[in-house]
């Protein structure tokens, strides 16, 4: 990227970066015209369907009216107008106030999305690059929304799941999405205010649950891959991570073989790979396996759909 201010600019104004190695230029900010082009490029193009800009909108706007809304496209030099637009990310400014014991700013990203054209290019990652260099400069957390299954991406880029309901409540307005924060942060419990959003989250996740047992489990699944992302040690989770998925694909191979149903902990691959490594026992958990006491088994004959479905979150 080319050098950038180390600030962004004022509400409603805009600014541009060119991104050298990506060969596109960045404009990132809150102006008319900006949201206009983003708005247009959604609304135009069927590539970006499944954003809906409109009702996202008001949800933070009614919801939380203090944040606000902060735009970044990538634009390819060589179109015009919205199909010159390569990719969109929109983000969530909530300022810092007096009153905040951890005296940060915090960054949500809402929302990334690149038009099949320019997909495979890294744009999306650049984008994202652009908002950690700007939390950085600002003394801002970085979160994310994510929804349930891109949350195993997210955690790969050192993201985890936030622990604070207070703080979960005030910055998380859709009932399918699961808010997570740079692990490399600093914790953020939000503020005594932020207490009034809790009974309204535990609304909005009443309705957009189907209060089943797979909803259950994809919320054990996130949990415990987020309590994986957050062990300190980047080669033993790497490692863990191998083991783990080898275990779930075992599983979905071979579900009735006894020696893919069961493993000692006092096995030094086990014991290291798994017992000492935070959260993978919760991983083995969601694939099936139970804690009896000196190893883990798997006792119910139906293992294969939470077996699969951790065998995939672990290779995104």
């Amino acid at each position: 990227m080319s050098a950038w201010s180390g600030s962004l600019p004022p509400p409603g104004e805009e600014r541009s970066e060119f991104i050298e190695e990506k060969g596109v230029l960045l404009r990132h900010g809150s102006s008319l015209a900006l949201m206009a082009l983003v708005s247009t490029a959604l609304n135009e193009s069927d590539e970006f369907g499944e954003v809906d800009p409109e009702d996202d909108w008001k949800k933070w706007t009614e919801g939380r009216p203090e944040l606000k809304l902060y735009y970044g496209a990538l634009i390819d030099p060589s179109r015009d107008g919205a199909d010159a637009v390569a990719c969109i990310l929109r983000a969530v400014l909530d300022l810092s106030s007096p009153g905040r014991a951890s005296g940060r700013n915090r960054i949500i990203i809402d929302y990334v999305t690149t038009r099949k054209a320019f997909r495979g290019k890294g744009l999306a990652s650049a984008a994202v690059s652009f908002v950690e260099q700007a939390a950085a400069a600002t003394g801002s957390n970085s979160y994310v929304l994510a929804l349930e299954e891109s949350c195993t991406y997210w955690m790969g880029q050192g993201f985890i799941l936030e622990p604070s309901k207070r703080l979960t409540a005030r910055l998380n307005v859709f009932p399918d999405t699961h808010l997570l924060r740079r692990a490399a942060d600093p914790p953020d419990d939000g503020e005594a205010s932020d207490d009034q959003f809790l009974e309204a989250r535990r609304q909005l996740e009443e309705e957009g649950s189907d209060s089943g047992e797979d909803e259950d489990d994809g919320e054990a699944l996130v949990i415990a891959l987020s309590l994986l992302a957050s062990h300190p040690d980047a080669a033993e989770r790497d490692a863990s991570r191998a083991l783990l998925l080898k275990a779930a694909t075992n599983l979905t191979s071979d579900p009735t073989n006894p020696k893919f149903r069961r493993l000692r902990k006092q096995n030094k691959i086990i014991e290291a790979k798994v017992v000492k490594v935070k959260g993978a026992p919760e991983v083995l958990a969601c694939m099936g396996f139970e804690d009896a006491g000196d190893e883990w088994v798997v006792r119910d004959d139906d293992v294969f759909e939470r077996a699969a479905a951790v065998a995939t979150a672990l290779k995104m």
